[in-house]
């Protein structure tokens, strides 16, 4: 059974190629995408909330 960390992160939205940056940058030290927040800050930040597997800290 797969044990999860959870993790709530904010990346810039409204602008794709920026949001997939950030997105790819998560990507890259294993988070997935488990939700995007529908709430758009005054900074045009949004909230993404990840998952990884715990083993991937003992790579």
């Amino acid at each position: 059974m797969t044990s999860w960390e959870y993790e709530i992160k904010s990346v810039r939205f409204g602008e794709w190629d920026l949001m997939k940056e950030d997105l790819n940058e998560l990507g890259i030290d294993g988070w997935e995408l488990v939700k995007l927040s529908g709430d758009i800050d005054e900074r045009g930040m949004t909230k993404v909330f990840l998952k990884r597997p715990l083993d991937i800290l003992e790579t």
